[in-house]
């Protein structure tokens, strides 16, 4: 049975199942951290190596938070990929709203 907006009952299944396998994995990769986490501290990982190595991969992670896209470009990339506002989009990229609508005119006049 399939409504107006393309449903179908039968695809619940595999997505719960797809779900379940999902929430084990996560569940199994846990258990090997701590596994992996015990066994070091058995052989001598001292409290401030483990803070030294967490906090090495946090530094990480946000240092390629940081990295962005050109604001003229991403705009650009909106305006042609999605149906935002002009507002939305200035508010996204960190441009005023006359530059945007700027952009879009000069792409409706390149195209």
């Amino acid at each position: 049975m399939t409504d107006d907006l393309g449903f179908h009952p039968e695809s619940l299944d595999r997505f719960a199942r797809a779900v379940h396998l999902m929430d084990n994995f996560i569940m199994e990769d846990k258990a090997r951290r701590e596994a992996a986490l015990r066994a070091a501290q058995s052989r001598g990982l001292d409290a401030d190596e483990l803070r030294k190595a967490v906090t090495s991969t946090v530094t990480q992670a946000r240092k390629t938070k940081q990295r962005r896209m050109n604001p003229y470009r991403h705009a650009a990339t909106l305006l042609r990929e999605t149906s935002l506002s002009f507002r939305e989009i200035a508010s996204i990229t960190g441009l005023d709203v006359y530059k945007v609508v700027g952009l879009k005119l000069k792409l409706r006049a390149a195209s």
